[in-house]
């Protein structure tokens, strides 16, 4: 099993969340997030960790099925997506926007490119988040009494001062397991809105060139 090409799906998706189809590689550059993590993403992180916080019991079965259903579902969808845009990808004449034809038309052919690059990466992006939150919120499900504890900031920081570290070192590890989850599932409904909005301009974009007199 190589984990490399997932590896570089990762870092691809995280490039892509920031870079337009149609930025050069030292606008990229400037657009490169200094802190790692885009705006968007610190947000999500910020709210996950306020959201674990507020509740303090963990989540619940209902819950935990509700989304491994719709995500289980979402990576059936993106698969056969994926699959059409490929094969839509594959019947596209790209000669006709070769440097040496067209100087004018190689602009909109790196766009095109991009943009099918671009869409691959983030609905495989997609899909491994959906493996990702499903395993975690099985989990939840399988060890719910060891995963949904109640975790007291308060109870928390008086067993740091009572020397009690077994203890707070549980809480947090279970806190942070809490906050990814979440953080996943956040990030994958902000990227699925965002991967909507621009299929919907690439496809409007294509049927505004079609002139009728």
């Amino acid at each position: 099993m190589n984990f490399k090409n997932l590896t570089d799906l990762v870092k691809d998706a995280h490039l892509y969340q920031y870079a337009d189809i149609s930025d050069t590689e030292e606008q990229i550059e400037k657009k490169r997030p200094k802190a790692f993590f885009t705006k968007a993403q610190w947000i999500i992180i910020v709210c996950a960790i306020l959201i674990n916080v507020i509740i303090q019991d963990g989540y619940n079965k209902d819950f935990c099925g509700y989304v491994i259903s719709g995500l289980s579902l979402f990576v059936g969808i993106f698969f056969t997506f994926i699959i059409a845009l490929y094969d839509k990808f594959s019947n596209v004449d790209f000669s006709k926007y070769h440097y040496k034809n067209s100087i004018e038309n190689y602009p909109l052919g790196i766009k095109l490119k991009n943009y099918y690059k671009k869409t691959t990466v983030l609905s495989l992006y997609l899909v491994v988040l959906s493996i990702i939150c499903i395993l975690l919120l099985s989990c939840t499900l399988l060890f719910e009494d060891h995963l949904n504890k109640t975790i007291n900031p308060i109870n928390v920081f008086a067993n740091i001062s009572n020397n009690h570290y077994l203890f707070t070192l549980k809480a947090i590890a279970l806190f942070v397991y809490r906050s990814v989850v979440f953080y996943f599932l956040i990030d994958f409904v902000l990227i699925t809105i965002y991967l909507t909005a621009s299929i919907y301009d690439f496809i409007i974009s294509e049927y505004n060139k079609v002139k009728l007199k």
